[in-house]
């Protein structure tokens, strides 16, 4: 069966299994769908960021980067703020490799694509909005001063029939870091993801968007050592394959 949004998970002793790569600075853990990378994202809940802290019995460790609640995956934390700074230089220099699984239904025409497609955000709502440049170009100067640039690469995995319909596996790259980036540019190809109450397509039994941080990859800034922190993708193949509409009730 394709895993439901889990409840919050009981602080530290959860944790310390979650712990996939760390070093005296850093740690990388697998975040479980449901849970906060942070606290203060628009909903209460046990989040990265307090556990860390519990965990390591330390004030001022801190994520680099955040995961949307429902998305899981590799999640990278800074022990102390020495070690937050260095990655911080790095990942501004793009440092840090992100790659992502995605299922999504339908599929695309080759076996690889690149999005470009400008986001804005609506905080209020929490939504983002794509515009292709031809969009961005009917609008009033003010309108366009709310996106900003954005790119995502993907290659086609594999493809595959459900009674959902034709759908697909993608090996997502977001060469920026917008907030729902890959999200929302999915859905703007016609590609939506699964799961996804938002932006998505809806299936039976799958509470949570089918997208995860499967890989991070850098240089450490101390070391120079070449780092890859991977998390075991949480579905498989022949559940996929029973991916369904969700059942509505029949007219009379």
């Amino acid at each position: 069966m394709l895993p439901a949004m889990r409840r919050a998970p009981a602080p530290k002793l959860e944790f310390a299994r979650w712990i996939i790569w760390e070093d005296d600075g850093l740690m990388a853990v697998n975040k479980p769908a449901g849970v906060l990378s942070q606290g203060g994202e628009g909903g209460a809940g046990i989040n990265l960021v307090d556990l860390a802290r519990a965990h390591l019995g330390r004030s001022d460790a801190g994520v680099l980067h955040r995961l949307d609640r429902n998305v899981s995956g590799v999640v990278l934390i800074a022990k102390h703020p020495q070690a937050a700074r260095a990655m911080t230089r790095l990942i501004g220099r793009g440092g840090l490799e992100k790659v992502y699984r995605a299922v999504i239904c339908g599929t695309p025409a080759g076996d690889a694509l690149v999005i470009d497609a400008a986001l804005a955000k609506d905080t209020a709502r929490n939504q983002v909005r794509a515009a292709s440049r031809e969009e961005l170009e009917t609008m009033s100067e003010r309108a366009r001063q709310r996106f900003q640039v954005a790119r995502t690469e993907a290659v086609v995995l594999t493809r595959f029939g459900a009674a959902l319909g034709r759908c697909a596996v993608l090996e997502v790259r977001p060469i920026t870091g917008r907030s729902h980036q890959i999200r929302v540019h999915l859905a703007h190809a016609a590609l939506p993801i699964i799961g996804d109450p938002k932006y998505g397509v809806a299936a039976a039994g799958v509470n949570r968007p089918l997208l995860h941080a499967s890989r991070i990859a850098f240089d450490h800034p101390r070391t120079r050592a070449r780092v890859v922190a991977e998390a075991p993708i949480p579905w498989d193949d022949a559940s996929l394959r029973s991916l369904r509409p969700i059942a509505t009730a029949r007219t009379r």
